[in-house]
């Protein structure tokens, strides 16, 4: 039996690698699926075998239980109640199965460094194909645009942000000079699309996610916090100010903050829109699922009287929870990112080497994604439940060790 368990857990383990893979790529719908569903139902299978499964009872597990229950809440108060549970069953109930096996078949340190590598295949991937489309189909700012991987500016600079996170873990992990050498140059040229991807809100994002580790090897290596945050700033603004001498539209993007700045790039006008309609239904929200914002039912009460005239959401996390999800499902969202990150920097100095790193990766891209980022952007939910997954099996490591 045991062999039969160690055969399974395997499975799900390279299904996770696969999943992480998929997940930042345009095509692959129906492989994601296969591998969150049989992930779950091999996970399900072999519960009775599993002894870390407390971890899916600690404080930041409890409050994902109850965001999803808000969300069961906002699909019965929905004003399209079929609409809303057919929405159900996309993110939410793969956020649910993606944080129960994440949690617990990942809380292993070989995993973890495994998973890292995962990481910087995947940013290495999808910053090539960046670099290509830029190249090849002559498109005025670095992004994706293929066949495999294509993604917006702003969607492409959260993917290398987060990939980027957890890919310099490595940098730590890994011993040999050669490794570090070439980890070091892929860390470069993925800064480098970041900065011609344009995007201002990856810009911020990627600056929460540098304070975040700076801070960190500055306490764990006992240097100077303003020396270290310092030295890598000066390399950024270096790639930064080559590329806006270098390439005209970082130049165009950069001149424009002045005038953009007061609008959120007309950001501003879909948020006024979404607190309209939030006065309206306040508590439970108008329903689950993105195209409700879209209708106009939500809005003919309002000054607005017709849905926004967009095809790309809110723009803002925490504006579109309230408007589809109301104050039951936004206080409870924002709770699991605010303990998620005392959490997980908390547990990060009280243990060492692999898992250290990965709560630490986990906080930067919270930080740097999940609250600078998204506050001009949608971001997404399932992302969410790899970060805090990750997080929670570097965390049952050191508890598995105590144990």
């Amino acid at each position: 039996m045991k062999k039969q368990f160690a055969l399974i857990d395997k499975i799900i383990e390279h299904s996770i690698y696969l999943f992480i893979f998929f997940l930042f790529l345009a095509k692959g719908e129906a492989i994601r699926n296969i591998l969150v569903f049989g992930s779950f139902i091999l996970w399900a299978l072999t519960l009775q075998h599993r002894g870390n499964l407390s971890l899916l009872k600690k404080q930041l597990s409890i409050l994902c239980w109850i965001y999803l229950g808000a969300t069961v809440l906002s699909v019965l108060f929905s004003i399209d109640f079929q609409y809303s549970l057919s929405e159900l069953k996309e993110k939410p109930l793969k956020f649910a199965m993606l944080f129960a096996v994440i949690s617990t078949v990942m809380a292993d340190e070989e995993k973890l460094k495994k998973t890292a590598l995962v990481c910087l295949i995947t940013v290495v991937f999808i910053v090539i194909a960046g670099y290509y489309s830029y190249i090849f189909h002559n498109i005025r700012l670095l992004t994706p645009n293929t066949v495999l991987v294509h993604a917006w500016h702003n969607k492409f600079a959260r993917y290398v942000c987060m990939l980027l996170s957890f890919t310099f873990s490595l940098y730590f992990v890994w011993r040999r000079p050669v490794l570090k050498s070439l980890l070091v140059i892929v860390l470069i040229v993925s800064v480098l699309a970041l900065i011609l991807s344009t995007s201002r809100g990856g810009y911020m994002g990627f600056m929460g996610i540098v304070f975040v580790w700076s801070l960190y090897i500055a306490r764990t290596r006992g240097y100077n916090f303003k020396k270290v945050l310092a030295y890598i700033l000066i390399v950024f603004l270096v790639v930064g100010t080559f590329s806006y001498l270098s390439f005209p539209n970082v130049n165009r993007r950069m001149n424009n903050l002045s005038k953009d700045i007061f609008t959120i790039t007309e950001r501003t006008e879909l948020w006024k829109a979404a607190v309209y309609g939030i006065m309206v239904r306040p508590v439970f929200g108008w329903g689950y699922g993105d195209n409700i914002y879209r209708w106009d039912e939500p809005f003919k009460d309002t000054i607005y009287e017709k849905a926004p005239q967009t095809e790309k959401g809110v723009h803002n996390i925490y504006f579109r929870i309230m408007f589809h999800q109301g104050f039951v499902g936004l206080i409870p969202y924002i709770l699991i990112i605010l303990t998620a990150v005392k959490d997980f920097w908390r547990e990060a100095f009280m243990t060492t080497g692999v898992s250290s790193y990965m709560l630490v990766a986990c906080v930067s891209v919270l930080v740097g994604n999940y609250i600078l980022h998204a506050m001009v952007a949608d971001v997404e939910l399932i992302h969410l439940a790899v970060v805090l997954g990750l997080g929670m099996a570097a965390k049952g490591i050191r508890e598995n060790r105590c144990t």
